[in-house]
């Protein structure tokens, strides 16, 4: 705690390197984006492995501590420092630090949390366009695991993976996710970050309120549900060039009052899973503004599957793709598009946004 106190006033107390004198103030001050973009997600404490950096560290000598002070100095000075992360080797597990109300458990796959006090945030009731201002920044080199039942609050801190594990359209898996909820677990208040592979992997019925994805990956989310019903009620996701969620379960999927610009679709029932045909999925979409985007949901109806579009507004007139769904992993065939009255049923939509 002391050195994360320290770190946080290295602003005010150390005068920031000339960039004129100094290559990697001089490479921070001349490629801002850049800087700032890795920055945002560094571990600014107790990082003493070069594994990782990026090709650029070079002019900083590829020291973690100099990325540090120069990160603090001129890009995260005035901001609450992040939630301490400690570097590890690839066979141990990431260990959580200073995480305020949270019990910290390691196991060599991912950091489970559990909840010791919850703060309750009451759902959003609008939508909202803009992707929040960070509080703060958090790193880990694995999945954070949210136990059965228990609430995670990130207090509207930005979460990444460091090193970077996205692979664009490559389809990785759990492992490379942000979060992992087990059922029935509730994720709150978190922005995720570019680095990470696979947003938030759900492996029961789960609560998603007010997260936000800045850089969809693969999917920003996957329902793995058995049965039951998952809720994201909130937030946002851009830049997914594919799907927001992936529905790979079965049941119900309420997404309400969400936010998506520059995607592929917003929700899609898995077209080729090897379970299918073990049941139906039901997506239920209510006051959803989309843009720069495709349709807003994909179902497959000779499984039952439905979709449900209540006062949303998609801007190209783009509701619901209808495919015959196999589980032999071939690709679905396209049967149709539009409201059908049966399996796709539209209200009070606009393409206004």
């Amino acid at each position: 705690m002391h050195k994360l106190a320290l770190l946080s006033l290295l602003p005010a107390v150390l005068a920031c390197l000339d960039p004129s004198k100094n290559a990697c103030a001089s490479f921070m001050n001349a490629n801002k984006a850049t800087a700032s973009a890795f920055c945002a997600t560094f571990t600014r404490s107790l990082v003493t492995t070069t594994q990782g950096l990026p090709v650029w560290a070079t002019n900083c000598s590829n020291k973690p501590s100099l990325l540090s002070k120069k990160c603090s100095c001129y890009f995260t000075g005035n901001t609450a420092p992040p939630t301490i992360v400690k570097a590890t080797t690839a066979a141990e597990a990431p260990t959580i630090k200073t995480m305020t109300g949270l019990k910290a458990t390691t196991t060599n796959k991912a950091t489970t949390l559990q909840t010791s006090t919850v703060r309750v945030t009451a759902a959003p009731l609008e939508v909202t366009t803009a992707l929040p201002k960070s509080s703060g920044a958090v790193s880990t080199s694995a999945a954070i695991t949210v136990k059965a039942g228990q609430t995670f609050d990130g207090g509207m801190k930005n979460y990444d993976r460091w090193p970077r594990v996205c692979q664009e359209q490559k389809e990785t898996g759990e492992a490379d996710a942000m979060f992992v909820l087990e059922d029935g677990a509730t994720l709150q208040n978190v922005i995720i970050g570019p680095n990470q592979a696979e947003g938030v992997h759900c492996k029961g019925r789960c609560n998603i309120i007010n997260v936000w994805w800045q850089d969809v990956c693969e999917d920003a989310i996957t329902l793995k549900q058995s049965s039951g019903t998952s809720n994201i009620i909130g937030g946002g996701a851009f830049k997914a060039s594919d799907k927001i969620v992936q529905f790979n379960g079965f049941g119900t999927v309420n997404i309400r009052n969400f936010y998506a610009k520059d995607y592929g679709k917003v929700a899609r029932s898995c077209g080729n899973c090897k379970t299918n045909g073990k049941g139906s999925r039901h997506i239920v979409l209510e006051n959803i503004k989309a843009v720069d985007g495709g349709v807003l949901c994909g179902i497959n109806t000779n499984y039952g599957d439905t979709c449900t579009i209540k006062s949303s507004c998609q801007k190209k007139n783009k509701t619901c793709d209808r495919f015959t769904g196999n589980n032999s992993g071939k690709e679905p065939n396209k049967i149709g598009s539009g409201a059908d009255g049966q399996y796709c049923k539209v209200s009070s939509f606009v393409t206004s946004c």
